[in-house]
This record gives C-alpha cells, structure tokens and sequence, in this order.
C-alpha cells in the first residue's frame, strides 16, 4: 500500500511536470511562439517555467522576461531570474553583457537595469557590451550595470556567492524532491570547498592590478605636469625674449 502510494505521488508529480513544460506562457509575442518560432518574447506566468530542447535545459521564475532570439541558441533576458541548467551551446544575453557556459549550470539574474552572472559549476565567459570579457569561476558571480560616460560598462569584481541567498532561488525552481535537494546542497558544498582559497587568490590579483593602474595613473599625471612645466618655462621663456631682448 505505501508503494502503491509512493508511486501515485510520483505519477501526480511527473503530470505536474509535464504540463509545465508543456504550457505556454500567458503572455507572449507572436501568440503562442515559444517553442515554435523565433524570435519569440514572452512572459512567464507561472511559477515554474522550464525548456527542453536537445542539450538546452531552461528554467525561469514567475513574471520573468525572456526573448528566444534565435531557436535554441540565443536568449535574451529582460526581467527575472533563468536558471541554465544545460545550456553549453546557447547563450544568455542581457543589455549589457552576454553569458556563454560549457559543462555546467549557471544563472543570470535582471532586475530594474542590475545583473548578475552567477557561475555554479561550468566554465562561464561573461562578455560586456564594450568587448571586455571576464572568465567567472564556479561559486563566484559578477554584477554588471549600465554604460558610463566613458563608454564602459559598469560592473563589480568576481565575488563569492552568498550561498544562503542562492538556496532561496534555487529551491524555488528545483524540480526534485526536497530530499534530491538536500543531497545536491551538500555535493554542491563539496564541489566549492576550494572556493574560499580561490577567492584569496583572485583577490590578491585584483589588488595587485589596481595597485598597478594606480602607479601608471600617477607615473601619467607626473609626465603630464612636467610637461605643463616644461612649456610655461619655454613660454615665459620666449615672451622675455620677446619683450626685453628685442
């Protein structure tokens, strides 16, 4: 009789699933594209969305924004929250960077013009839109922003993930049992054991490069002066010439 029951449960959750991945969003551009043309925007209306398609494996959170840019290859995400759990043949884009994995999951996160790439467990090039690219390493993540004035996209360093944070997200959209999850918590835990040694050394990297941008900054604004001195010597030089020699 348990069995029986265990098994009606699983019945109820793979049909659950299945009309997920089945269901259209309520809102979309051409009606009823996804999956069947591109490009294809939509909005997801319910609370766990999910694509499949050859070696692409999508997940995405209520009220998000997506366009599928060109089938199965390109995506571009507005609003929200997707989830790439296979996807090292597609990319993510957003405003200002696009996202491109291989052998692993990541996520990419937008909200109000702020994004975040972050890396879970596959080999993740973030590319911005001023062609400077940035390699995001398994349990780090990136924010990026908008463009500066100086044609830069702003964006922060490479940093931990908050692991307690990344749990909401990724429960919310998990598709296994709550023991499944336990379980991938922990081999995830195991996976970043060296994340924190890795942190140290990206740090020290990142100081060490600042440090020296700030020597070239200052060794520039010492050649700048001398030169400035240089010419109001020659100018005042040439002006007492001018007026007391001639």
């Amino acid at each position: 009789m348990k069995k029986l029951a265990q098994l009606l449960l699983f019945l109820a959750a793979f049909q659950m699933e299945v009309r997920v991945r089945a269901s259209e969003p309520n809102i979309s551009l051409p009606e009823n594209c996804i999956g069947r043309v591109s490009p294809c925007s939509f909005k997801v209306m319910t609370n766990k969305w999910s694509y499949a398609a050859n070696s692409v494996k999508l997940r995405a959170s209520e009220k998000t924004i997506l366009t599928e840019n060109v089938k199965g290859k390109e995506w571009s995400l507005i609003e929200g929250a997707l989830w790439a759990q296979n996807a090292s043949a597609v990319k993510i884009k957003t405003v200002s960077a696009e996202a491109e994995g291989s052998g692993g999951q990541y996520w990419v996160f937008a909200e109000n013009g702020h994004f975040v790439f972050r890396n879970i467990s596959a080999k993740l090039i973030v590319t911005f839109i001023d062609k400077t690219k940035m390699e995001i390493p398994r349990g780090f993540e990136v924010w990026a922003g908008g463009v500066n004035s100086e044609a830069k996209v702003e964006h922060g360093v490479v940093e931990l993930i908050n692991f307690k944070q990344h749990l909401k997200s990724w429960y919310e959209l998990y598709p296994g049992t709550r023991e499944q999850f336990i379980s991938e918590i922990q081999d995830l835990k195991d996976q970043w054991v060296d994340s924190v040694d890795q942190s140290g050394d990206i740090y020290k990297k990142i100081v060490e490069r600042k440090l020296a941008a700030l020597e070239d900054q200052k060794r520039l604004r010492l050649e700048i002066q001398k030169k400035n001195e240089e010419n109001r010597l020659r100018i005042r030089a040439e002006f007492h010439k001018r007026v007391f020699d001639e």
